[in-house]
């Protein structure tokens, strides 16, 4: 999925962003974190499913062979 870009709408206490529908949260509510200028929205209802979805991306073999510096 390609990145898109949207508008940020400022208030005087708050902003807001207009969520295009092809990038619907399907939630009632978000974690919002921010680090450094990055703002992440994570679903409330499951907030580690991306985190568990991937882990099973890694092949069988991943760190099969890991090139670990030895104890000093």
């Amino acid at each position: 999925m390609a990145f898109q870009t949207i508008n940020i709408s400022n208030d005087k206490s708050f902003q807001s962003l207009r969520i295009p529908k092809r990038l619907r949260i399907n939630d009632k509510k978000v974690y919002l974190k921010k680090m450094g200028n990055t703002l992440f929205v994570i679903p409330f209802s499951d907030p580690w499913a991306n985190l568990i979805e991937g882990a099973h991306s890694f092949s069988p073999d991943f760190m099969d062979e890991r090139d670990q510096p030895e104890n000093q």
